[in-house]
C-alpha cells in the first residue's frame, strides 16, 4: 500500500511538473526573455510553437493532459493507464516531427523526459503488449494528424525538396539542387503572378459588392459611384507628382515631350489610381468584415527556414522580423552598407533579429582569415566591435594585422593569437559559405528579410521599406492568427 502510494504520489508530482513546463512554453510567445532562453538552445521553438492540434496548441494540449492525469490519479485510477499509453504515443509522434524538421525546442525535449517518467512510474509488466497496442495506435494517429493540420510549416518544403528531378548514372538531383538556387528568381516572378491575380480578385470583389448595393438602391453601378465617391473628392499634391516623378527616373529616358506635359500625365495617372483605391475603399464598406474571405495566398518566401543557430546575433530571438546578412569583410559594397547597416540594427533595436553569416569571397585574398578572426573576437565578447574594425580597416588584413586590431580592442592576444593560428573556425565559415551556396546567394552583401534576399548595398530608406512591410506582414498574420484561434475556441 505504501509503494503504490508513493508512486501515486511522485506520478502527481511530475504531473504538476509537466504542467509548469506546458504553461511556461505557452508563455514564452508572450514573454521575450522566455523566448529568447528557448532561442537559445535552439532555433526550433519558434517552429514547434506554431503547431497546433484540433486548432488548439500544443502547449495547450499538454497542460489539458496534465490536468487530467492529476484528477484521474485521484478519482477514477483505472483509467490512468489507457491515458498514459495514448500520451506516450502522441509525444513519440511529436518528438519524431520535431527531430524530422531538425527543429529541437527546449521545452518540448523537457516534456518528453516527464512523459517517459510518467510511463515507467505508471507501467505495469502484466499489461506489456497493451502499453505498446495503444501506444503505436497513438503514435500513427497523431503522425499522420498533425503534419496534415500544420502543413503550411517547414514540413511540406522539405517533403517538397526530395523529390528527385533526374537521374545522371545512377545519382540523383533533387528538387532542392534544382531550385534552391533560382529560389530569389523564382520568388520575384511567383511574387508578379501573385499580384496579378491579387488585382483581378480585388477587381471582381469590388465589381460584385457594387452590383449588389446598386441593384438594392435601384440605380446602375456608375450612378452609384458617382454619388457615393466624387471625382473631386481625389486630389493629388505637387509633392507627391515630383515623388513619383524622382522615383522613376529610368522610365523617362524616352521622354520626347516636355517636362510640364509629363507631370501633367503623371498628376492624371496619380489621380486614376487614388480614385480606383477610395472606389475600392466604399465597396468595402458595404458589407461586413465576415462577409469577405479571401483565400489567395501569398507565395511563401523562399529563404524562410534557413538555419541561424549558432550565428552571431542581436536583437530578440522571437522577433517578428529577422534580418540575415551575407557579407565579406573585404567587399568595397559590404563595407558601404555597413555603414547604413548600423543605423537600421539602431532604428528597429528591440523590433528585429539581426543574424550576421559570413560569406568571404574567393578573390579577396584574407576574407576568410578576417572572417575566422572575427568569430575569435567573439569568444571575448566582441565579434561585433571587432567587426566594425574590420569593415573599416583601409590596411591589409593579413593575419598580423588582424592580431594588431585585436590588441587594439584590449582582447587577450595570447587567447586570440591561439584561436586564429588554430584555424578553429575555419570550419564554420565554410559552413556559412554552404548555407550561402544552397540558398543560392552568390553575392555580397545579401539581406535576406524574413526569407526574401536582396542583393546589394541597401540605403536607409530601402531597408525601413522592407523592414516595415516585414513588420507590418507580420504584425498582420499574428492579428489574424489570434483572431482564427479565438474564433476557434468560441
Amino acid at each position: 500500500m505504501s509503494l503504490k502510494f508513493n508512486r501515486e504520489r511522485l506520478l502527481l508530482v511530475l504531473s504538476l511538473l509537466g504542467l509548469g513546463v506546458a504553461a511556461v512554453s505557452g508563455a514564452a510567445e508572450y514573454v521575450p526573455w522566455l523566448a529568447s532562453m528557448c532561442g537559445s538552445f535552439s532555433g526550433g521553438c519558434k517552429e514547434t510553437a506554431e503547431f497546433t492540434l484540433f486548432t488548439l496548441p500544443l502547449w495547450l494540449w499538454g497542460a489539458i493532459y496534465y490536468i487530467a492525469l492529476a484528477v484521474l490519479l485521484y478519482w477514477a485510477h483505472f483509467l490512468v493507464f489507457w491515458w498514459v499509453a495514448v500520451a506516450f504515443g502522441v509525444e513519440l509522434s511529436l518528438l519524431w516531427i520535431m527531430v524530422s524538421l531538425h527543429a529541437l525546442c527546449i521545452f518540448c525535449l523537457v516534456n518528453c523526459l516527464i512523459v517517459i517518467l510518467i510511463v515507467l512510474f505508471s507501467f505495469k509488466r502484466e499489461r506489456l503488449w497493451q502499453t505498446i497496442a495503444v501506444s503505436l495506435l497513438a503514435f500513427i494517429l497523431a503522425t499522420y494528424i498533425i503534419p496534415r493540420e500544420n502543413q503550411s510549416l517547414a514540413m511540406e518544403p522539405d517533403r517538397q525538396s526530395e523529390k528527385i528531378v533526374a537521374m545522371v548514372k545512377g545519382r540523383p538531383i533533387t528538387a532542392a539542387e534544382l531550385v534552391q538556387p533560382l529560389a530569389s528568381e523564382l520568388y520575384q516572378l511567383q511574387m508578379q503572378i501573385f499580384a496579378k491575380k491579387k488585382e483581378r480578385l480585388d477587381r471582381i470583389i469590388t465589381e460584385r459588392l457594387l452590383e449588389e448595393e446598386a441593384k438594392r438602391r435601384g440605380v446602375t453601378i456608375q450612378q452609384l459611384v458617382r454619388e457615393s465617391v466624387p471625382p473631386q473628392q481625389v486630389s493629388v499634391t505637387e509633392e507627391e507628382v515630383e515623388q513619383y516623378y524622382q522615383a522613376n527616373q529610368d522610365k523617362w529616358l524616352d521622354w520626347k515631350d516636355s517636362q510640364a506635359e509629363l507631370k501633367a500625365r503623371i498628376r492624371a495617372y496619380l489621380q486614376s489610381e487614388e480614385y480606383k483605391q477610395k472606389v475600392v475603399e466604399f465597396s468595402r464598406s458595404l458589407a461586413e468584415p465576415q462577409d469577405v474571405v479571401v483565400y489567395l495566398q501569398e507565395p511563401a518566401a523562399p529563404l524562410a527556414h534557413l538555419n541561424v543557430q549558432g550565428a552571431f546575433s542581436l536583437g530578440p530571438a522571437n522577433a517578428p522580423v529577422t534580418v540575415i546578412e551575407f557579407s565579406d569583410y573585404l567587399c568595397p559594397a559590404c563595407r558601404k552598407a555597413h555603414e547604413v547597416t548600423g543605423k537600421v540594427k539602431e532604428l528597429y533595436k528591440g523590433r528585429i533579429q539581426w543574424v550576421f553569416k559570413d560569406l568571404p569571397l574567393r578573390m579577396h585574398k584574407w576574407a576568410e582569415k578576417a572572417a575566422e578572426a572575427a568569430r575569435c573576437a567573439g569568444e571575448q565578447g566582441k565579434f561585433w566591435e571587432y567587426q566594425d574594425v574590420l569593415f573599416a580597416s583601409q590596411e591589409e588584413l593579413n593575419p598580423n594585422r588582424l592580431k594588431q586590431h585585436a590588441a587594439e580592442l584590449s582582447l587577450q592576444t595570447s587567447q586570440f593569437d591561439e584561436c586564429l593560428d588554430s584555424g578553429k573556425y575555419k570550419s564554420a565559415v565554410e559552413t556559412d559559405v554552404e548555407t550561402a551556396r544552397k540558398a543560392g546567394i552568390n553575392s555580397t552583401p545579401t539581406f535576406v528579410i524574413n526569407g526574401v534576399p536582396s542583393s546589394g548595398a541597401l540605403s536607409l530608406e530601402n531597408f525601413q521599406d522592407l523592414i516595415d512591410a516585414a513588420l507590418k506582414k507580420a504584425g498582420d498574420h499574428n492579428r489574424k492568427d489570434r483572431d482564427w484561434k479565438r474564433e476557434a475556441k468560441e
